[in-house]
């Protein structure tokens, strides 16, 4: 007995083992299961990923960039071009205030304006660099000089002006409107320093040949004063107004009469 004892302890199991030999096997893990997600766990995700991209393409429609479209120029234009349409372009662009208040943003508008500074293509078109209100294609273009100290500084090119000429000397001067309503095409004020001394020339376009005669003449015996027009009204029908200073003891008056 002793003997048969002794060799099932020999023999038999160690440390906790099981006779069979399953403890020896078992590894760790081995006896888990993997498990596939359920149908509501998928659909779950489904929502939440649907949810991220609608959120992100609101996202991009807040941020989907300028508004707006204005025009540049389609191709290098250089100081005298009359544009066309195939001259410009339009598009996107965010502006300040400050720069949009001087651009355009219809081509159509600009059909027909004559450029007065160079443009680059692509660059903006703005009101300083062309003459946004152009003269009719037949009219006639004259230029005269005027003191500075008579021409309002803040007059510029796309304006209307009147053009008064004062005939004459002393008792026997008198002065009347030689041009009413002309379109500024032009203006070279030089330096143009706060105080300086000299002439601004000034150009127009003149419609009516008449019109035309009486300004040369004007220029060449009278002296002018420009009277800034922009948003006046037509002036009405007839002779243009004539002044002349009055004689000793009368009162001033200004009468309808012809062109000196």
């Amino acid at each position: 007995m002793a003997d048969i004892d002794t060799a099932v302890r020999a023999g038999g199991p160690r440390n906790g083992q099981r006779a069979d030999g399953a403890g020896a096997a078992r590894r760790p893990g081995a006896g888990r299961r993997r498990t596939v997600p359920g149908g509501r766990a998928v659909l779950g995700g489904l929502l939440v990923a649907a949810s991220v991209v609608g959120l992100f393409y609101a996202s991009t429609r807040d941020q989907s960039g300028p508004t707006e479209s204005y025009v540049v120029a389609a191709r290098p234009l250089a100081p005298g071009t009359r544009l066309t349409a195939a001259d410009l372009a339009r598009v996107p662009l965010e502006l300040p205030l400050s720069l949009a208040g001087r651009a355009f943003t219809d081509v159509a508008g600009l059909d027909g304006a004559t450029v007065i500074a160079p443009l680059s293509a692509g660059e903006l078109v703005q009101a300083s660099a062309v003459v946004a209100k152009p003269s009719a294609p037949g009219s006639r273009e004259v230029t005269f000089a005027v003191p500075r100290a008579t021409l309002t500084p803040a007059l510029e090119v796309g304006e209307r002006i009147d053009v008064v000429a004062t005939y004459g000397s002393g008792t026997d001067a008198f002065s009347t409107v030689v041009l009413r309503q002309a379109l500024v095409v032009g203006l070279d004020r030089g330096r143009d320093r706060v105080g300086e001394q000299g002439d601004v020339s000034v150009t127009v376009a003149v419609d009516d040949p008449g019109d035309a005669v009486a300004l040369a003449h004007a220029v060449q015996l009278a002296k002018l004063t420009v009277v800034r027009a922009t948003g006046a009204g037509p002036a009405s029908g007839g002779p243009p107004p004539l002044f002349r200073l009055p004689a000793p003891g009368a009162t001033p008056t200004t009468a309808a009469g012809a062109r000196g």
